[in-house]
């Protein structure tokens, strides 16, 4: 009988504690998006090398991992998502429009995302479109879009986003701007 009545209490107290255990995460309530470390410092001058050369149309490619530009991102989806993208944005004036670069050359994708998926990247490549650029912000967005527009996302392709002001100067070495 004592066997039996320790072996009842073991079974409830493993049932119970399952039941409550943190453990067993469940996924967020929302999707988020965090910076995790940018580099320079707002109020630096970014300078491109003249060796970087000037792409027409679409400006200078800053090549990954040049240590020019750094944007350290944390990344959580709430949502299962089958395809979902990152694009940075260098924002100048308007805070969600208008822009002088981006990270196309390093836009990270993934694929089948599950609830609580979560990750960090750091951004280091970037198209600057025009030269001088004066930054006041970075947009970071994690979307669905996958049509090869680089504007932008809709809210509706949006699984997260995060804007940081900034202030940015990128000029081009050697030509006085």
């Amino acid at each position: 009988m004592r066997l039996l009545f320790s072996t009842v209490l073991v079974l409830l107290a493993c049932g119970c504690g399952r039941a409550s255990s943190p453990s067993d995460p469940s996924p967020p309530a929302r999707s988020a998006m965090v910076f995790a470390g940018v580099s320079p410092v707002s109020g630096s001058t970014i300078v491109v090398p003249e060796g970087y050369p000037y792409i027409l149309p679409g400006g200078v490619v800053i090549p990954l991992h040049s240590g020019l530009i750094s944007v350290g991102l944390s990344v959580t989806s709430a949502h299962e998502v089958p395809w979902a993208q990152l694009s940075v944005y260098l924002l100048t004036g308007d805070q969600r429009l208008e822009y002088c670069g981006q990270n196309d050359p390093d836009a990270p994708t993934w694929q089948f995302l599950t609830p609580g998926w979560t990750t960090t990247y750091t951004v280091t490549g970037f198209r600057i479109h025009r030269l001088p650029c004066e930054v006041t912000g970075i947009r970071a967005m994690l979307h669905m879009r996958n049509n090869g527009l680089l504007i932008p996302p809709m809210p509706t392709e949006t699984i997260a986003e995060a804007t940081l002001s900034a202030n940015y100067r990128i000029v081009r070495g050697g030509s006085g701007q």
